[in-house]
């Protein structure tokens, strides 16, 4: 009896010892071959973690979480889920290492409706129209060739800007006329003069660009079709799209007025703008994906309203530091006057010296990039330092709280261009821990054009003025809040007194 009771034992012992081992390889085998999926905030039903986002601006309240969940999160909005990378590592598996499965786009209805089906080069999946478009950008507006040669355009504009602003005896709106400005030069540039439709155009713009910073139910939602109909969203959104069609139906008509004039005529002959270019493409079907007159307003769209916005408030945002710090300010109008001593204007040629000034653009676009959150989608099943990221998830890269982490940056939230002048770091995508423009393939293709056009205002509004904030205010009692839209603007127009420092140029 003892040796049965003795051998049960032993059984039962060898038993549970194959199980345990059975299942520890198991899991372990599981672990493996099926990583965890990142960490994330609790969630409530039905909209999941929204009530985490409640009075914040999205990349404030993201970053916030990542101090908890860590440099990669998985957060679920409404029936979506979003990975959201913060450390310059997380950025540098999804925009670099494994850039090809992250370039696509996720569809949100704004693309759908404004944006022409998604046919711009910003919201278009990607695929051989993406690479199309982007290749039509760089040939006909945003190569270095066509950069260098719109440079008179640039020089013009930013000097017409410097004669508005000495004729005024009361503190101007420099928002406004900086808006003015950058859409005079992207207009000229892309099709062949300002236009007509200027006011209107900057106007729709800014409402525009304000419904692209905001959270749409029917985008969080997608399962619930009932939603896509009775959106109140939709309706608004219809109505900038119409109110852009109008635009944009006219400038094509007075180009294919052009095309027909130049009939005959060898392309070398044309000087083409863009727009001319598109219209010849369409009509002789050289393109590998046939372009419409939607594709067509869409890459209109594009270039007015990205390269008015962008531009503009990157300056502004720059003479807002500026008024913020009077000592970098004094630098910086030093520097302006010494490297342009004996002129009586400023060539973009000018600008290469000027490297302190380069330093204040960099140090603004760290701290208030255009894109403060890259949006990606993940096209295949795939692993993120450890993580499972499934197809179809939706992925943002918080450049704004890259930008700002003090493990890449000493006194992060103080403005300091010096940091710039003995850390070579350039624009391109290739530093992680400094995002201002995004990254990898779908880095923002207007970056040259736009840095040549904020490097030359800003040169010009030191050279030309000093400047004070109205009512006798201190730099301290600038508001320096927040909107966020297409870019994070100024919640409050920028509104300055100007008093000019040495005679303005009557002609460039």
């Amino acid at each position: 009896m003892e040796h049965l009771l003795l051998a049960s034992i032993a059984m039962v012992v060898a038993t549970m010892l194959f199980l345990i081992m059975f299942i520890k390889k198991e899991f372990s085998k599981s672990e493996s071959q099926y990583p965890r999926p990142p960490p994330g905030p609790w969630r409530l039903p039905i909209i999941g973690c929204m009530h985490h986002f409640a009075g914040q601006i999205h990349f404030r309240a993201f970053r916030h979480l990542s101090l908890t969940y860590g440099p990669l999160m998985l957060v679920r909005i409404g029936q979506v889920n979003f990975a959201v990378a913060s450390s310059r590592e997380a950025a540098q598996e999804i925009l670099k290492n494994q850039d090809p499965n992250f370039a696509a786009r996720p569809e949100l209805v704004v693309g759908q409706i404004v944006c022409y089906g998604c046919s711009d080069v910003a919201f278009s999946p990607y695929g051989p129209y993406w690479k199309q478009l982007r290749n039509i950008f760089h040939a006909e507006l945003l190569g270095t060739e066509h950069i260098q040669s719109s440079a008179s355009i640039r020089e013009e504009e930013t000097l017409n800007l410097i004669r508005d602003i000495s004729t005024a005896t009361q503190p101007i709106n420099l928002s406004e006329k900086l808006r003015r400005m950058s859409n005079a030069i992207i207009s000229r540039a892309a099709i062949g003069s300002r236009s007509k439709h200027q006011e209107t155009l900057i106007l729709v713009a800014r409402e525009f660009t304000d419904v692209l910073g905001r959270v749409y139910a029917v985008d969080m939602f997608p399962s619930l079709k009932l939603l896509h109909v009775l959106s109140c969203a939709k309706f608004k959104l219809h109505r900038i799209r119409r109110r852009f069609d109008k635009i944009f139906d006219d400038i094509i008509k007075e180009h294919e007025v052009k095309a027909k004039m130049n009939k005959g005529r060898q392309v070398a002959e044309v000087k083409e703008d863009i727009i001319d270019a598109l219209l010849r493409l369409k009509d002789e079907s050289e393109l590998q994906v046939p372009m419409t007159m939607d594709g067509i307003k869409a890459v209109i769209l594009d270039m007015l309203v990205g390269g008015t916005e962008n531009s503009s408030i990157v300056i502004e945002w720059a003479m807002s530091e500026l008024m913020k710090n009077p000592k970098i300010m004094e630098k910086a109008q030093t520097e302006v006057m010494e490297e342009l001593k004996g002129k009586n204007r400023i060539r973009e040629t000018d600008v290469v010296e000027l490297n302190y000034l380069k330093s204040i653009v960099k140090e603004t676009l760290r701290l208030h990039p255009p894109a403060t959150l890259i949006p990606r989608m993940c096209r295949k099943t795939c692993d993120v330092l450890g993580y499972e990221i499934e197809a179809g998830t939706r992925v943002l890269v918080n450049a704004w709280a890259i930008n700002r982490d003090p493990q890449y940056w000493e006194e992060a939230e103080s403005f300091r261009p010096e940091r710039f002048e003995s850390k070579p770091i350039d624009f391109k995508g290739g530093n992680f821990e400094y995002l201002p423009f995004g990254a990898g393939r779908r880095i923002c293709p207007g970056m040259e054009f736009g840095l040549a056009t904020v490097h030359l205002s800003l040169a010009q509004l030191l050279l030309y003025f000093d400047w004070k904030l109205p009512d006798g205010r201190k730099p301290r009692e600038l508001d320096m809040s927040e909107t966020y839209g297409l870019t994070v603007a100024r919640k409050t127009e920028l509104k300055l007194l100007a008093t000019p420092r040495i005679p303005i140029p009557s002609t460039v």
